[in-house]
């Protein structure tokens, strides 16, 4: 085990982000969706295909969302790519499962801003251990980057101007545009559309997938964009008036299972980033054995529902929290009327959306719900609540030590 020397971090001062900030990020985010893929496949195309064709095990890694997005496309990477899949958090993956990959492992490593100590750490362990190492980043020029074997480029460009965070939070040089804040919400999706285009680009160099499947489904990533877009039109009335009604509620439980336990966390961590509440995300099937003991007149129960594997047991679920007095909130394809009927609230989705792709639709609720709840408690949308905050978050983030653990 070895320490590098700690870097240190270089970041301006914070812009909060109101809630008008916030809503029109929310409803202008679908767009990314494209974006990317129109930068993103071509890189895929020159990649070496060996890279994708003589691997045994993927592992993806990252840190808050980079590590749901992970979580979030592993399903998608083990039904369309054909290759066992894990998403691991960077300091786990990094510290304790790196050592151990199998023989002929890729990794891929997320960090938009390319500076998440964590996110580096990972891939120089990755490496360590003999894995090939990809960089799926908006920073070619980051830490992230310069640690691995590939890059994958995710900046998120419209009519040649970024959108994703950090460069958007600037004014233009010439003081013509005032600043203005950004949650960053397009690097989320620019990750999920990222993965998922590698997850279709490998299915279909190792012969899982025909020319023609793989099409399809770039073609149904596409499609998502506006269902974004509908979901936000949909959903907004529905997850203003919720946020009214529970504006002095501190916990929420917020279940999922398959590709939406991904969601689940999304949801949870947009609650402490904006309202500050309590948002605990628990595994679908976990909440029966545990959570239920807590569960009484006034609990909030949130179940992440796109038709799936997961449909009848969330349907038995929600009917247990109602019996002992909770409030069974759930997000569903507004097609899906007899859930939406029997539950306390819905917050209706779009649809329909295959539920391997449903993370990048299913998270525009829990923004929008997030964004009221702040409104509804008398909050911006996000604002650091002191400088002393708003620093110690990004040194602990980006001035950690980097501790590398080459083979025995």
């Amino acid at each position: 085990m070895r320490a590098r020397p700690i870097r240190q971090a270089e970041f301006g001062e914070p812009i909060p982000v109101t809630i008008d900030d916030m809503l029109n990020e929310i409803s202008a985010q679908g767009p990314a969706i494209p974006a990317v893929m129109a930068s993103v496949q071509p890189q895929l195309e020159t990649m070496d295909r060996s890279l994708f064709t003589e691997i045994s095990h993927i592992y993806i890694t990252g840190c808050g969302d980079s590590y749901f997005a992970g979580l979030a496309a592993r399903y998608a990477f083990a039904r369309y790519a054909g290759v066992p899949t894990e998403a691991v958090e960077a300091l786990e993956f990094g510290r304790y499962v790196a050592e151990f990959m199998p023989a002929r492992s890729l990794v891929f490593g997320i960090s938009n801003s390319g500076k998440a100590t964590r996110s580096v750490e990972a891939l120089v362990n990755a490496r360590l251990a003999g894995a090939r190492a990809v960089a799926i980043t908006g920073n070619r020029q980051g830490w992230l980057a310069q640690e691995a074997d590939s890059i994958l480029d995710q900046s998120v460009r419209l009519e040649g101007e970024r959108i994703g965070m950090p460069s958007n939070l600037a004014s233009d040089p010439d003081g013509e545009k005032p600043q203005r804040g950004s949650f960053g919400l397009v690097n989320y999706l620019a990750s999920l559309t990222t993965l998922y285009l590698l997850a279709f680009h490998i299915g279909a160099a190792r012969g899982h997938l025909s020319a023609d499947e793989a099409d399809a489904l770039r073609a149904e990533l596409q499609a998502t964009a506006g269902l974004i877009a509908e979901t936000v039109r949909i959903c907004a009335p529905a997850a203003k008036a919720y946020a009214e009604q529970v504006k002095d509620i501190d916990t929420f439980t917020i279940l999922g299972a398959g590709p939406s336990l991904a969601t689940s966390l999304f949801y949870a961590a947009k609650t402490y980033e904006l309202p500050r509440v309590y948002g605990v995300s628990q595994e679908l099937e976990e909440w029966a054995h545990e959570q239920f003991f807590l569960t009484g007149p006034g609990t909030q129960v949130l179940f992440i529902a796109p038709p799936g594997r997961s449909m009848t047991r969330i349907q038995e679920l929600a009917r247990t929290a109602q019996t002992m007095g909770g409030c069974a909130v759930v997000i569903t394809d507004e097609t899906n009327l007899a859930l939406a009927e029997a539950a306390d609230v819905a917050l209706p989705v779009a649809g329909p959306v295959r539920e391997a792709l449903s993370p990048i639709v299913y998270c525009a609720p829990g923004q929008l719900f997030a964004t009221y709840l702040a409104q509804a408690r008398g909050r911006l949308a996000f604002e650091f609540d002191s400088t002393l905050q708003y620093e110690m978050n990004m040194r602990t983030i980006q001035e950690s030590q980097l501790i590398e653990f080459p083979p025995a």
